[in-house]
């Protein structure tokens, strides 16, 4: 593995609980570890260095193996950390075995689509994860989904073109779709409860096509909250619908 080697989450859904446990076996293997937000993370409980100073982070490399990276944003209560600065990243990951970047926010949400500015993924990266929560699953978007908008129209724009397929079919290699999927989106009132092939979809187009086109890494899809057997295997068969070779399954609990 090259030194450092780099890896961002970018999705909704346990980005962050994914990047401590990276850090947690990581560090367990003796490397040492720098975690940092190119956007916004939560406030670290411990392990912080929030001058954005890089000899501030590398010193605490130095001394403890894991230092996780940022500075305050926000003028009252201190919630959240956002990014420490291209100079830190650069210097301070100089000293780690592994460079883990939260690159994108969502606001606690467990679905998202990105805007156009989104997500925010160093050119560096070596391996990007695209994480979707799958406690969205039967929820109602508006409030499990964030930036609803955007989804919708990504959503009615790929419905539309199933639609119009005569059978129905996707492209070579995935499932069929079942016929009533194809039905397209003509308003965000039509979208009253979050589907697996949404989150599939959602996930291979606003992650998935667009970061593949941009970056030689390799972009794998992550299906996160996998609490249950049912979930998992909810997981396994959007993997295979999206004709994904290589994905992770993820549970939450301990």
């Amino acid at each position: 593995m090259k030194k450092p080697f780099h890896i961002a989450a970018v999705g909704s859904g346990g980005k962050t609980t994914l990047l401590y446990t990276l850090a947690r076996e990581a560090r367990e293997r003796g490397l040492s570890v720098l975690l940092l937000p190119t956007t916004h993370m939560q406030l670290p409980e411990r392990d912080g260095v929030l001058t954005g100073r890089a000899e501030d982070v590398i010193e605490k490399l130095k001394k403890d193996g894991f230092a996780v990276a940022g500075v305050p944003v926000g003028s009252s209560e201190i919630k959240k950390i956002g990014f420490p600065g291209w100079e830190t990243y650069e210097k301070a990951g100089a000293f780690a075995d592994l460079v883990l970047v939260e690159a994108d926010g969502s606001r606690r949400l467990p679905l998202k689509y990105p805007n156009a500015t989104e997500p925010i993924v160093p050119e560096d990266t070596d391996l990007i994860l695209a994480v979707t929560g799958l406690s969205a699953l039967g929820k109602d978007p508006a409030k499990f989904c964030h930036r609803k908008e955007l989804a919708v129209e990504a959503l009615a724009k790929a419905y539309s073109l199933l639609s119009a397929l005569s059978t129905c079919e996707p492209p070579t290699g995935h499932q069929q779709i079942p016929s009533a999927l194809c039905e397209p989106l003509s308003s965000p009132q039509d979208w009253q409860t979050i589907t697996a092939q949404d989150m599939a979809l959602l996930q291979n187009l606003g992650y998935l096509v667009p970061l593949r086109s941009h970056f030689p890494a390799p972009v794998i899809p992550v299906w996160n909250q996998a609490d249950t057997p049912e979930l998992q295997e909810t997981a396994l068969s959007m993997l295979e619908f999206l004709g994904e070779k290589k994905g992770l399954v993820t549970c939450t609990l301990a």
